[in-house]
C-alpha cells in the first residue's frame, strides 16, 4: 500500500514537470486577439536547425477570430491594396489546453493543430506537430510601404 502510495505521487510529480515544460511561456489571453489581420511567413525553422527565410509572398493568411472561432484564408495581395481571397477557407478555434494556447485548423481536407509559441502586435509564432516553427510578421499592403 506505501509502494502504490509513492508511485501515485511520482505520477502527480510526472505530470506537473511536463506541464510546467509544455508551456513555458504562455501569450496572454488578451493577445490572442491580436492574431486578427493580414500575417505574412518571415521565416521557418527545422527541428534540425535548418532555417528558411521568405523576402516575398505570393500568398498571405487572413486570420478572423471571435470568441475563440474564426477562420484562416490564403488571399493573395494585390499592388492598389486590394485582396483576391480563393474560394476556400479553413475553421479556427483557439483552444487553452495544458496551460498553452493551440490554434486548432479543420480544413476541408485535413485537421492540425499548432501550439501558439508568441503573439504582438507585429509577429506570432506557432509551432506545429512535426516541431516545425513558423514566425509570422504582420502583413504591410504594397500601397502603404515606403
Amino acid at each position: 500500500f506505501k509502494l502504490l502510495f509513492q508511485m501515485k505521487n511520482y505520477f502527480y510529480l510526472f505530470l506537473l514537470t511536463i506541464a510546467l515544460i509544455s508551456c513555458t511561456s504562455k501569450p496572454k489571453k488578451e493577445d490572442i486577439a491580436k492574431l486578427n489581420g493580414y500575417w505574412e511567413i518571415e521565416k521557418v525553422e527545422f527541428p534540425d536547425g535548418n532555417k528558411k527565410e521568405y523576402k516575398v509572398n505570393e500568398f498571405i493568411d487572413l486570420i478572423s477570430i471571435k470568441n475563440n472561432k474564426g477562420i484562416r484564408q490564403k488571399v493573395a495581395p494585390q499592388l492598389d491594396g486590394s485582396y483576391l481571397k480563393g474560394t476556400l477557407q479553413d475553421d479556427i478555434k483557439i483552444v487553452d489546453s495544458a496551460n498553452c494556447y493551440y490554434l486548432k485548423t479543420n480544413s476541408k481536407f485535413t485537421k492540425w493543430e499548432e501550439k501558439i509559441l508568441s503573439v504582438s502586435d507585429e509577429n506570432f509564432v506557432i509551432e506545429n506537430e512535426a516541431k516545425i516553427v513558423y514566425h509570422y510578421k504582420k502583413f504591410v499592403p504594397y500601397d502603404k510601404r515606403k
